[in-house]
């Protein structure tokens, strides 16, 4: 018999113009980041694509500053949210973090992240929307959050 656990910590997800601002929240686990990259993609899928069939470019803002860590089966999942975004359009990335504990924790994820496409670690969500905008990508209008629930027990 297969265990299903519940979903440790949450996020939310809104577009703003061409940046995916995904706010995470919590102590996660490997649910919750198998739910980001399932509503993520979703999100993506509805962006469409470009005239000649390629995925529209966009940017993410990762804004962790309420984010605890995560298991490593949970930053392992989100490793493969990240690939397929990339797959899915993604051309430049910037994470807030709250502290430096927290940049050692996800050290080797950035690096791997600034191989595959632009990376930035911004101080505050308002600098790394000034970085994606330099990058190209325009972060005008707001639009609806997709959020989740933890659903830990209290």
């Amino acid at each position: 018999m297969t265990m299903v656990w519940p979903q440790h910590g949450s996020f939310s997800l809104r577009w703003q113009g061409d940046v995916l601002i995904a706010s995470y929240c919590g102590t996660w686990n490997e649910v919750a980041s198998r739910n980001l990259h399932r509503q993520a993609r979703a999100l993506w899928v509805e962006r469409g694509l470009q005239a000649n069939g390629q995925p529209q470019a966009w940017g993410l803002l990762s804004d962790a500053r309420e984010w605890e860590g995560g298991t490593p089966e949970a930053l392992a999942e989100w490793w493969a949210f990240f690939e397929d975004g990339v797959r899915h359009g993604m051309v430049a990335v910037t994470d807030v973090l709250p502290s430096q504990f927290h940049e050692a924790m996800v050290k080797s994820l950035a690096e791997r992240a600034g191989r595959l496409t632009r990376y930035q670690l911004s101080a505050r969500p308002e600098d790394g929307l000034a970085w994606l905008a330099q990058q190209g990508l325009q972060a005008k209008q707001i639009e609806p959050q997709v959020r989740s629930q933890d659903t830990s027990p209290g």
